[in-house]
């Protein structure tokens, strides 16, 4: 006599394997879904880069015909015209063909010249070893004295030696740097690509990145200006984490800032300082010693170029002729046209004028000479 429940137990049996079985069934289709979904994502990835760069192939991929090069004599004529001409008593149309021409000459770079202006940069000013403040050019109970008020100074406390980097991010010779300025003459120039082949880029005043085909991603290096951050950013008081924001698009750059030009904006400086220390951020900021830009307008001063105070991007101009072999600039004209009289933007984000008699860029405008004599590259053209 089989005993009660005999069925009930022999299902209880199937039961089991049954379940694991279906449970490798539903694990196997769940996998499959999964594939098939990363499968979709990658193929949407793809083409939507692909459907993106055939939106700018016609335009950044060199099929509009360059025009020819000029002749070796015409060439030759319209540099020594820049070379042993005062820039700005040239007038703007002019200059703007000159520069135009120029882009339509072979540029080879000169090393004797650019050696005898590192050579001149390197004995007045060593950026290398100054341009920076460091713990190792200076020490606890130095006083630091302020580039525009020479009769005020901070003391370097313990504290305040601690936020300065061991050594200069120069240590040794760059091969090749990118110069990019924030210039209306980069929108739709489609530099981009050739930007980021540099060795090192330097960028300014934090501007937007999502310009990339035109101004590239790389950035070694870019500097904010202390009014950005006070009016932009409340000082930092509030709206921390939008700065936040701005500043991860440059990540791993050191932001460069000017804390000891004006005795006013230290302290919007070392809060950057510390609120990027409070996010936990891997970026580090770093300040331009007072004593390098004193000693860089005394130069240039010296060599005709009069101006109430450099701009940053000459300031970095100067400091990329002393670190790098090759020296490229990107968005740096001082028109409200380019070089065919088309209007521009005054940045290629934005028509935000700078404010009056802060600089003048047309003054400083000596990097068509350089451009001519071989010691920098001044690109103003499309790059295909």
């Amino acid at each position: 006599m089989k005993p009660r429940g005999g069925k009930r137990g022999a299902a209880r049996d199937l039961t089991g394997p049954g379940r694991s079985i279906t449970m490798i069934y539903r694990r196997r289709i769940l996998k499959g879904l999964l594939y098939f979904l990363m499968f979709f994502v990658s193929c949407a990835v793809i083409y939507n880069s692909y459907t993106k760069k055939q939106r700018r192939a016609p335009y950044c991929l060199g099929t509009n015909e360059e025009p020819p090069p000029l002749p070796a004599d015409t060439c030759r004529n319209i540099k020594n015209i820049i070379t042993i001409s005062q820039i700005k008593k040239i007038k703007s149309d002019e200059l703007r063909k000159h520069v135009k021409d120029l882009q339509r000459c072979p540029w080879s770079r000169n090393a004797s010249a650019l050696m005898a202006i590192r050579s001149e940069l390197q004995a007045c000013c060593d950026a290398a070893r100054y341009f920076l403040v460091t713990q190792e050019n200076t020490q606890i109970g130095d006083n630091i004295t302020y580039e525009t008020q020479k009769s005020r100074q901070i003391v370097v406390t313990e504290t305040l030696h601690k936020m300065f980097p061991k050594t200069s991010v120069f240590n040794k010779p760059i091969r090749s740097c990118a110069v990019v300025g924030n210039g209306g003459i980069l929108r739709n120039s489609c530099c981009g690509a050739e930007i980021d082949r540099a060795d090192y880029v330097f960028r300014f005043n934090l501007p937007p990145m999502n310009y990339s085909d035109d101004t590239g991603r790389k950035t070694n290096l870019v500097t904010a200006n202390p009014s950005i951050v006070s009016k932009r950013y409340s000082r930092l008081h509030e709206r921390r984490r939008p700065f936040m924001d701005l500043v991860k698009t440059f990540e791993p750059a050191p932001i460069l800032m000017a804390a000891f030009s004006y005795p006013g904006t230290t302290d919007v400086t070392f809060k950057v300082f510390y609120t990027l220390d409070e996010f936990g951020s891997q970026q580090k900021v770093v300040y331009y010693h007072p004593n390098y830009l004193t000693n860089l307008a005394v130069y240039w001063k010296e060599n005709g170029i009069a101006v109430r105070r450099l701009s940053s991007g000459f300031m970095i101009v100067s400091t990329a002729l002393e670190i790098c072999d090759k020296v490229t600039l990107y968005g740096f004209w001082p028109f409200d046209q380019d070089t065919n009289g088309k209007p521009i933007l005054h940045h290629y984000y934005d028509n935000m004028p700078p404010k009056r008699g802060a600089h003048s860029m047309p003054d400083e405008f000596f990097y068509t000479q350089m451009h001519s004599k071989g010691i920098v590259k001044l690109q103003v053209e499309k790059c295909f």
